[in-house]
């Protein structure tokens, strides 16, 4: 969208603060409103008929959330946590609505980034299928580290407010595969453990290993039976 589209969306509804493991959303309520993140981070996730929660991803800074229930007019899909303090922009269904059907930019826009959601969450379908377990929990911890990874002398600290059970959901493994998966890396130099936290020591080494490819330097071994499989 044009620069005064922006402006003009950024001063629709009412600014919010919440702290960490906060509710912002809760799946099966009502959908009177949408947000966009303006500084922190949430994380999406779904409760399943086998009482298992699923992480669907996460979302920071820019990011508008709930569109998908205003659109379809139905109850929330999702529950929407604070992983870390959060301030964000709470906007009315209606007054969401009206603002998009006076600017077709910001319709397009809408509609991209809903694209682009979908099309990463027809990879993440296909990589649970197609890719070996710790190829996913690599890829998932370095996709953590490039977007929202902060940087220190030990490496890409992934504080990000997600618990180790979390990140394996997020990557579609158990969390015995994920915590053999990341000895594995942890073997490998790539990363390491910080007061239960997890540190990319190598992040360009780590992007190469989420690659299942024959001369990837990290995948001898890879399908050894303990993680192999999810």
């Amino acid at each position: 969208m044009s620069a005064r589209t922006r402006q003009r969306f950024l001063e629709l509804g009412t600014t919010v603060t919440y702290g960490a493991r906060q509710h912002v959303f809760r799946q099966g309520e009502e959908s009177h409103h949408v947000l966009v993140v303006l500084d922190g981070l949430v994380k999406v996730f779904v409760d399943t008929e086998f009482g298992r929660p699923v992480l669907l991803g996460l979302r920071g800074r820019g990011d508008l959330l709930g569109e998908m229930a205003m659109l379809e007019h139905r109850r929330r899909s999702a529950d929407v946590v604070t992983c870390t303090p959060a301030r964000v922009k709470l906007i009315g269904n209606a007054q969401l609505t009206t603002f998009f059907d006076r600017r077709p930019d910001a319709w397009a826009a809408m509609a991209g980034s809903l694209s682009q959601r979908l099309s990463g969450a027809n990879v993440r379908r296909a990589e649970f299928v197609a890719c070996p377990a710790p190829v996913r929990v690599g890829r998932v911890l370095a996709e953590i580290a490039r977007a929202y990874g902060v940087r220190t002398p030990d490496g890409w600290d992934l504080d990000v407010g997600l618990t180790q059970t979390e990140i394996a959901s997020l990557a579609g493994v158990a969390l015995a595969t994920f915590e053999k998966a990341l000895h594995r890396l942890h073997r490998s130099g790539l990363v390491h453990r910080k007061s239960r936290r997890i540190v990319v020591d190598d992040l360009a080494g780590l992007s190469r290993f989420g690659v299942a490819d024959r001369a990837n330097p990290y995948q001898y071994g890879i399908r050894d039976e303990d993680v192999a499989q999810s």
